[in-house]
């Protein structure tokens, strides 16, 4: 919901800041710079999958490699 709102007045801040507004450019800079200090200071891994473990239950993780991407011919 935060993140929503950032975005929201981050894009109307460009957008009517690019038209000449001063006050909208100084609050997509304010904007920016709070999403960017959230994208840095964010947790490494997000999680995928949670379930509670009983004992005795047995599990496998299972990690592939991304499939690499085709290079094209120039």
């Amino acid at each position: 919901m935060f993140e929503l709102m950032l975005r929201e007045l981050w894009a109307t801040g460009w957008r009517r800041g690019r038209a000449g507004s001063r006050m909208w450019t100084v609050i997509a800079v304010a904007a920016g710079g709070v999403r960017l200090i959230r994208y840095v200071a964010r947790d490494g891994d997000a999680v995928l999958y949670r379930t509670r473990v009983m004992p005795g239950d047995q599990f496998e993780i299972v990690a592939t490699p991304a499939p690499k991407k085709a290079r094209r011919k120039k």
